[in-house]
């Protein structure tokens, strides 16, 4: 049975915690995340079926000079491992699944990480309280999964899972990361401005996935004349920047140190709005527009989908609350962008995420 989250402490899970996105968030967590907390206490319980690796994070963590508490766990360790990890979890954090090698796109992952997702989504809906936990979708194909993560929830808890579409995320924060550093990059070395220590904010919205990544330079904090193929290749190195570290890493892994990061800046959003540092939490995330019953999650949800060819997940910039999970989706921001985002990135976008969304629904009704 779920149980109510500890008033006086924060439990955050991180399933997949001995990966190399896992250890490097974990990290992040236990050194930084004391300054987010709001005076409350933070648990962080590591789980992953690689009983050395996690062992090991949580005892080389436990050393760090921080009040953050750790725990380990592994099946190896025990069968009530999962649950063990998941009961009192605020939050939950998914980078488990396999890492992107060369040649393979996000897609080639899916068969596998989709199973991975949904055993875990299982879990979260029998031992977690779908009414107040927040679960973060890392692991790819971020497009897919997040549907197989609600889709799961739904069939795996029907009582208990009203609303709970809300308060799934997908992380597609790298997306923006990668824009904002090319985008400084790019200005810099064709002297389109000086040398800066402020990193330009460029919004980055669709799916998180090739050509379902549609960045608005258009939007970008900092507007500079960028000639129209330098934006070309711009847009390309963001969509897939994922390839650049896959080749760089000589079939060795994918993008986990920036994954981490990009994460993180996240989850520290998501403990201030949990020990009520904010009253709502707002960024771009990959989320679903509609309930349960096919109905939007919101009016501005509605009115998106209006916009984006009844696209059902979308990456979009959204408002949430502790209670509610997702209250409003700024549909507003597809009024604001260029002609060149909106005739030709948009309709490249959305029949790949459609593809990518379909997939996720009929893998978490399996599941």
């Amino acid at each position: 049975m779920p149980h109510p989250v500890e008033t006086d402490t924060i439990k955050i899970a991180v399933l997949g915690a001995a990966g190399g996105i896992g250890q490097s968030l974990s990290l992040l967590l236990k050194t930084q995340l004391t300054a987010f907390s709001n005076r409350r206490h933070v648990h962080l319980a590591l789980y992953d079926v690689n009983a050395d690796g996690v062992r090991g994070v949580a005892a080389d963590l436990s050393h760090v000079d921080t009040p953050i508490t750790l725990s380990s766990h592994s099946p190896a360790d025990s069968a009530d491992a999962l649950r063990d990890c998941l009961i009192n979890a605020a939050l939950v954090l998914i980078p488990a699944g396999v890492p992107r090698k060369p040649g393979m796109t996000r897609e080639d992952l899916f068969a596998i990480n989709a199973k991975i997702v949904g055993q875990l989504g299982g879990a979260i809906a029998q031992h977690c309280d779908l009414s107040r936990v927040f679960v973060l979708v890392i692991s790819n194909p971020v497009n897919s999964l997040v549907p197989v993560m609600v889709e799961t929830l739904y069939a795996s808890a029907p009582a208990a899972s009203a609303g709970v579409e809300r308060r799934v995320f997908g992380i597609t924060h790298l997306d923006l990361v990668r824009a904002s550093t090319f985008l400084h990059e790019q200005t810099i070395t064709s002297n389109l401005t000086e040398r800066s220590d402020i990193m330009p904010y460029v919004p980055v919205i669709g799916g998180h996935s090739g050509d379902t990544i549609v960045p608005l330079f258009s939007l970008a904090s900092e507007q500079h004349h960028i000639p129209q193929q330098q934006l070309e290749s711009l847009v390309h190195r963001v969509q897939y920047g994922g390839d650049e570290i896959v080749k760089a890493k000589n079939g060795q892994g994918s993008a986990t140190l920036s994954m981490a990061h990009a994460a993180f800046q996240v989850v520290k959003n998501f403990v201030l709005l949990l020990t009520g540092a904010a009253d709502t939490l707002s960024g771009i995330f990959y989320v679903s527009l509609l309930d349960r019953a096919g109905q939007p999650v919101c009016p501005g949800a509605g009115k998106l989908l209006a916009l984006i060819d009844g696209c059902t997940y979308f990456a979009a910039p959204v408002t949430a609350t502790r209670a509610q999970g997702v209250v409003d989706v700024d549909y507003g921001i597809l009024a604001k962008i260029s002609a060149y985002e909106r005739e030709k990135l948009l309709p490249l976008c959305l029949p790949k995420l459609k593809a990518g969304i379909e997939a996720g629904r009929k893998a978490g009704t399996t599941v």
